[in-house]
């Protein structure tokens, strides 16, 4: 039975509609109702979402595909555009009357992030993640007096734009040797003993260099560090989660077949193994000596990265699902950390680390949100951040590479060091000021969310790692 088209998109038509309404409002009628409209609009993917667990396949002449992992990053960027929204609202007088904008752009953002993951045909895909990129684009140089936010959006479009040339190359290589735009059809013509072309290889490396850099893994980081550093605080925090989670998610959906069986799936499961260990060593040995705090952030950012390109490149459902666990815990620590970050900043001015000393005498909250999130990111037990890493090195430990999982365990050890250096900072040094700094209720709201979530996730895996397992059963 053909089903109507606006069930299989329920979730991006509501969302158009929230934008538009969003607009409308945005335009005069009502402006101050734009971020209600925007938390509301937001808050209704949960329940479209468990609609859609009736209806599974591909739809629309197969251009859209609703399956259990198309339901569980819906989820996850709905989650991840809620936590920005409040942090953009605790950013607003950064932001010079321009919020309403913002509040759009995230929309926006989150719409081309949920048609990404529901897209099975290239022309889709590529329209999706465009409506992703250029959102991001404008929210990174949003603080047009700031020099370092220009630059960093310049930065961003240009080497956007490059990573983008690459992947519309590698998607005609594929066009041209498949006849199709279909996905599903191009991985299966891909599966076949006589796909071993070497312009085809050519392809396949031109689309893995494009989803490269929007995971930001080596050598594809260089965007990262000024990037994060030069955006306003909200729109760093979801490059860092919100992005990166649909790049994985797009990797996942291409490219997961490949390194499962066919010509190129020990050449890619090597390449990408490599690009893992590198990206993890680079990503925590350089964060050490990074002074500001967005900088840091920057390069534990791609730390982390590397361990979430292991569950691609093993393609075993251990460490796929152990991927998506581990971005879901990653999700509740590193947004909690921007938080406290535009907190402090709207109180002292600074991201420097320095701005940190003393932290826990002038708010005992923002310290111990600081405090279990960043231990959680470094993977300290019982935390969640630890079973996301148990459970991708032993999804390496499984195909025989000791040797990635020696990596993962030394970066570890590093990353304690320069997180360890920033707790020594809140609960060791003495503070500059004395002044208690006040913290909004519904940001302390959110921070004792995502403290008890860090924590639920990392005590009470069962659950959530049956849920992880349930949503790429459909890739095995």
């Amino acid at each position: 039975m053909t089903l109507p088209f606006w069930i299989p998109l329920s979730v991006e038509l509501w969302l158009a509609a929230v934008i538009t309404t969003a607009f409308i409002c945005e335009l005069g009628l009502s402006k101050s109702h734009v971020k209600e409209i925007a938390l509301g609009g937001i808050l209704m993917i949960f329940p479209l979402a468990i609609f859609q667990l009736n209806f599974t396949g591909t739809f629309l002449d197969g251009m859209v595909i609703i399956d259990p992992l198309a339901r569980c990053f819906k989820v996850f960027f709905a989650l991840t555009a809620i936590l920005v929204l409040l942090m953009a609202q605790n950013y607003e007088r950064h932001l010079k009357g321009a919020t309403n904008e913002m509040y759009l752009l995230i929309l926006l953002a989150t719409l081309g992030m949920c048609m990404l993951i529901s897209s099975n045909n290239f022309l889709l895909l590529f329209v999706s993640l465009e409506t992703v990129t250029l959102s991001l684009y404008v929210m990174t140089t949003y603080l047009k007096q700031d020099v370092k936010s220009v630059e960093a959006g310049m930065k961003y479009l240009i080497l956007g734009a490059i990573s983008t040339a690459f992947l519309l190359y590698g998607i005609a290589f594929l066009y041209g040797f498949s006849g199709s735009a279909n996905i599903s059809a191009i991985q299966e013509r891909l599966l076949l003993p006589d796909a071993t072309l070497t312009w085809l290889g050519m392809g396949l490396v031109f689309v893995f260099a494009g989803l490269a850099f929007k995971i930001a893994v080596v050598p594809f980081h260089f965007w990262a560090p000024d990037v994060y550093e030069g955006a306003p605080t909200p729109v760093t925090a979801f490059l860092s989660v919100g992005s990166k989670a649909a790049g994985f998610a797009v990797a996942l959906r291409l490219l997961h077949p490949l390194f499962q069986q066919g010509p190129w799936a020990n050449s890619f499961l090597w390449v990408a193994t490599l690009m893992a260990g590198a990206t993890i060593l680079y990503g925590n040995l350089v964060a050490i000596p990074q002074k500001n705090i967005k900088r840091l952030l920057a390069y534990s950012s791609i730390g982390h990265a590397g361990y979430l390109l292991i569950g691609i490149a093993v393609a075993t459902t251990t460490g796929t699902a152990a991927m998506i666990y581990y971005l879901y815990s990653y999700l509740f620590a590193n947004l909690a950390i921007f938080l406290v970050v535009v907190t402090v900043f709207n109180t002292v001015g600074s991201d420097e680390i320095s701005a940190y000393a003393g932290l826990s005498r002038r708010s005992p909250l923002l310290a111990a949100t600081m405090f279990v999130s960043l231990l959680s990111l470094a993977g300290v037990p019982p935390l969640a951040g630890f079973m996301g890493k148990f459970l991708l090195l032993w999804s390496a430990v499984q195909r025989d590479l000791l040797w990635l999982v020696i990596v993962g365990a030394i970066a570890v050890v590093i990353s304690l060091y320069y997180y360890l250096m920033l707790i020594k900072q809140m609960y060791v040094e003495e503070p500059t000021e004395t002044s208690a700094i006040t913290v909004p209720a519904t940001t302390k709201i959110t921070l004792y969310v995502c403290m008890a979530a860090t924590l639920l996730l990392g005590i009470y895996q069962a659950p959530f790692l049956k849920l992880s397992l349930e949503s790429v059963r459909d890739l095995f």
